[in-house]
Order: C-alpha cells, then sequence, then structure tokens
C-alpha cells in the first residue's frame, strides 16, 4: 500500500520509516539491520519488502534476508562490514527510544501515521487517500 499511496501522491507524500523492531519477535532486530545494511546500498525498500513477504520463515531460517542480500544483487563484502556496524544498531535503538517517547500507542507494526496521526478505519488505500486527501485540503 505504501507504493500505492506514493504513486498516487508522489509530490505530496513523504513516507519516513521508523523501526521499532518487537521485542517478541526474536529475529525482528536483526531483520532492521538487514534492511539498514541494505540501505547503505540503495535497497531499503526491496530488501524490506522481501523480509515483510517471508518474516514467517525467519523463525526457522535467521540468515534468510542473506539470502535475499545475494537475490538483489548487493556487495556482500560491504553487506557484511555494514551488519557489524555499531551505527546501524544505535540507529535503531534510537529510533524505538523516539516511538516510545512519542506516546502514539505500538501495539501494532508496521504501524502508519498521517501528519502525526492515526489513521482510524480499516487498512486500505481508500480510507488513507480520503485522509490525505482531506489533510491535503488544509493546506
Amino acid at each position: 500500500m505504501i507504493d500505492d499511496l506514493h504513486k498516487k501522491y508522489p509530490n505530496d507524500l513523504r513516507i519516513v520509516i521508523k523501526h521499532f523492531p518487537l521485542s517478541f519477535h526474536k529475529q525482528a532486530k536483526k531483520a532492521s539491520l538487514y534492511s539498514m545494511a541494505a540501505e547503505r546500498q540503495g535497497k531499503f525498500m526491496e530488501m524490506k519488502k522481501k523480509i515483510f513477504e517471508n518474516y514467517r520463515n525467519l523463525k526457522s531460517n535467521e540468515d534468510l534476508p542473506r539470502q535475499y542480500a545475494q537475490e538483489l544483487g548487493l556487495d556482500m563484502v560491504q553487506f557484511d562490514k555494514d551488519m557489524a556496524d555499531p551505527a546501524l544498531e544505535a540507529r535503531i535503538n534510537k529510533e524505538m527510544s523516539q516511538m516510545r517517547q512519542s506516546g502514539i500507542p505500538r501495539l501494532s507494526v508496521p504501524k502508519f501515521l498521517i501528519n502525526g496521526k492515526e489513521p482510524q478505519g480499516g487498512r486500505n488505500l481508500g480510507n488513507y487517500s480520503s485522509i490525505i486527501d482531506t489533510e491535503l485540503k488544509k493546506k
């Protein structure tokens, strides 16, 4: 849906993704690291998409995103260096702290906000488009 919204509002929508790996998902933090390492090679969205589409498989194969990195054609030597970079984990910790301090309820991941507010109604293109259209009219 993010891709569809971005296509519909290419000049009006800014998408910000913050990492908040849930503690009860054993591989969540590592999955965040994988996506951030891929980001350094310009493949964040591609890696994020593969991880989200196959998140259940991470439980039995925690290094599956490494396979995805190879499929995406990433430089694996650089990828491994980036995975070991403490700055990535520090970024995750900072984003988690920001989320905790924001006061925004954290019941679901991914969480979508429009102008800092959680949309009411269903998670679908029609509902979000309606909310975005209303916000754009306020400009």
